[in-house]
C-alpha cells in the first residue's frame, strides 16, 4: 500500500489535473519544463521517458521530434488528462504507476529520460534515480529539473513546504544528485540554472 505522502501526492495531482496547463502556476512551470526538455537535444531516433509526466505537455512536444515518447505518472487524473490531450498522436504512450517501485519498462529501453518539477514529491528519490538509469540505454541522456535545493532561499521554502504540504518530500540538491548519478553509473553530470538560480537542470549520460 502506498505511504501517506504518496497518497497525498496522488490526491493533490488528481485535483490539479482539471486545470493543469491552463492555470498560472502550471504555465510558469512549463518554462522550466521546456528548458529541461531542450537540454536533451532530442532527435528523430530517440525514445523518451518522462517520469512524473503530469498532463503530458513534454511528452506531446517530444513526440513532434522523437520516434516515440512515453509518460509515467502517479496521478490517474493527470494521465487521463494527458491521454485526452494526446488523442490522435500515434507515437505517444502513457502509464499510471508509483515511481517508488520498479518502473514497468525493460532495461535500456529509452535513449532519453526526463523528469521535471517532480523529484520533490518522490519518497525514495535514490531508488527512482537508479530505476531511471536502469531503463536508460548506453549512450543515452538523462535530465532532471527541479527547484535548486543548494540555494538558501529554496531550502527555506523547502522547510515551509515540509510543514504545509503533505506530499512534499524535499527539493533535491544538485550537488548531491550529481553524486548519486555517478553512483548509478551515469557520467559527466552537469548543472545549469534558470530563474536566477532558483531552478536547477541536472543532466548526465550513460556510458556507451
Amino acid at each position: 500500500m502506498p505511504d501517506a505522502r504518496t497518497q497525498a501526492a496522488r490526491r493533490h495531482f488528481d485535483r490539479w489535473s482539471t486545470t493543469y496547463e491552463s492555470d498560472r502556476s502550471s504555465r510558469r512551470l512549463k518554462d522550466a519544463q521546456d528548458a529541461a526538455l531542450a537540454a536533451l537535444s532530442l532527435g528523430p531516433d530517440d525514445e523518451l521517458l518522462d517520469v512524473g509526466c503530469g498532463s503530458g505537455a513534454a511528452v506531446r512536444e517530444a513526440a513532434q521530434v522523437a520516434r516515440h515518447a512515453v509518460g509515467f505518472d502517479l496521478s490517474g487524473g493527470m494521465v487521463a488528462r494527458a491521454r485526452e490531450l494526446a488523442a490522435g498522436i500515434e507515437n505517444v504512450e502513457l502509464h499510471v504507476g508509483d515511481v517508488a517501485g520498479r518502473l514497468p519498462f525493460e532495461d535500456a529501453r529509452f535513449s532519453a529520460v526526463l523528469s521535471t518539477t517532480a523529484f520533490h514529491h518522490f519518497t525514495d528519490p535514490e531508488r527512482t534515480l537508479a530505476e531511471m538509469a536502469r531503463v536508460l540505454a548506453p549512450g543515452g541522456r538523462i535530465v532532471i529539473g527541479d527547484m535548486n535545493g543548494d540555494r538558501l532561499s529554496i531550502r527555506l521554502l523547502d522547510l515551509a513546504l515540509r510543514l504545509l504540504q503533505r506530499s512534499h518530500v524535499g527539493f533535491p540538491r544538485p550537488s548531491r544528485l550529481m553524486r548519486e548519478m555517478r553512483a548509478c553509473g551515469l557520467s559527466d553530470p552537469s548543472v545549469s540554472t534558470i530563474w536566477r538560480g532558483a531552478y536547477a537542470i541536472i543532466g548526465a549520460r550513460k556510458a556507451a
